[in-house]
């Protein structure tokens, strides 16, 4: 009998191609896909008006039931849009006739603080606090390293920011690679920062070389096989750009292959380096399947200082694709049999809704 997964994201534009790819795989694992946004579901009906998928016509408009199985790729920014999907997705996430594919994080800060408590991994963990007010920052900013200010939620696709005092008087962040910008008194960086107060939290990474320092930042993505194992699909790296802390998360160009940029190390940083990789790996997969299940496949950011630390800087529960596939494009197919294997295997599992549970459940009018 075949099942169907539906893939929701905000934009029907998102992550398209891939999307298209999953989908004309998906029938040889008895699911058929449907593609669709929060907003597309009706008002006062459990039916949405969104696309699906057919190997004659590709994608086309179509209405459909709830999906079995969904899984959600939906990142959210703080528009209109936004605020209107979030609560839609929460009320998807208790229907009791579907199961969510993966998870995200609601809070990356409790996530952190909970982590530091492993001796595993508290090496590699920064401390972080809340921004509570534009003062936190100064404050942080000042202990002479250098300062992470991201949004606590991991849904959001919010930009995140590199901030650092430079020479004790100018304050300097890093937007992007290509953009900086500099503040030479306190109280332009408190009205800088002042819109992200509540929302984003710091981290603080403490550097014995603060001379021309540079960050480079390793992704690892790590997936879920069909025996419910934890593999490493494969680790890049983005070197900074020129007077560029760190290279933007986000952007996928300066992509490196792992083993190239392995090669440019002294051979004790290299040596450090795959010893503090495989603690990560070997601690870090079981915690957040223990801790967000369902969870299948997220990513550890890691940033590794020229004088051979290792920081976990951010942890994607849903991990982007663009800069793991150009670094590593024949492990496309793989990815795509690692998702519809994982989607084939919830769906053989019993569901846990009554039938009386599922005619119960109807959707309230402050969702329309």
């Amino acid at each position: 009998m075949t099942s169907t997964l539906g893939i929701v994201t905000l934009s029907p534009q998102h992550e398209e191609v891939f999307t298209r790819q999953l989908a004309k795989a998906a029938s040889s694992f008895d699911l058929e896909v449907v593609r669709f946004t929060p907003l597309d579901l009706k008002p006062a009906s459990n039916l949405i008006q969104g696309q699906k998928y057919t190997n004659d016509k590709g994608f086309a408009a179509a209405e459909f039931q709830i999906p079995d199985l969904i899984y959600d790729r939906c990142l959210y920014q703080h528009g209109a849009q936004s605020k209107k999907a979030k609560p839609i997705m929460e009320w998807l996430k208790k229907y009791p006739k579907t199961a969510f594919l993966n998870t995200g994080i609601p809070n990356k800060m409790v996530l952190f603080e909970r982590l530091r408590l492993l001796p595993s991994l508290q090496p590699y963990l920064p401390v972080c606090s809340l921004l509570k007010e534009p003062s936190d920052l100064l404050n942080m900013v000042r202990k002479g390293g250098y300062c992470k200010m991201q949004p606590l939620s991991q849904q959001h696709a919010s930009s995140t920011y590199f901030i650092s005092l430079n020479d004790k008087t100018t304050f300097t962040v890093q937007l992007s690679p290509m953009q900086v910008i500099t503040f030479s008194r306190p109280s332009e960086v408190e009205r800088w920062c002042k819109k992200f107060v509540g929302r984003y939290f710091l981290q603080f990474f403490n550097t014995n070389d603060q001379k021309d320092f540079l960050f480079n930042e390793i992704r690892i993505f790590l997936m879920k096989d069909s025996q419910n194992q934890w593999n490493s699909m494969g680790i890049h790296t983005k070197s900074p750009l020129e007077n560029s802390l760190l290279s933007n998360a986000q952007n996928s160009n300066h992509v490196v292959g792992f083993d190239h940029y392995l090669h440019s190390l002294q051979p004790h940083i290299k040596e450090l380096l795959l010893d503090d990789i495989a603690s990560i790996q070997s601690s870090l997969p079981a915690y957040v399947d223990k801790t967000y299940s369902p969870c299948f496949e997220f990513a550890v950011e890691l940033l590794h200082t020229s004088e051979g630390r290792l920081f976990i800087s951010n942890i994607r529960s849903k991990p982007g694709r663009s800069a793991f596939l150009k670094a590593y494009p024949e492990k496309e197919n793989q990815l795509i049999r690692f998702i519809l294997e994982h989607a084939q295997s919830m769906m053989s599992q019993p569901k846990e809704a009554s039938y009386v549970q599922k005619s119960l459940h109807h959707r309230p009018s402050s969702n329309k």
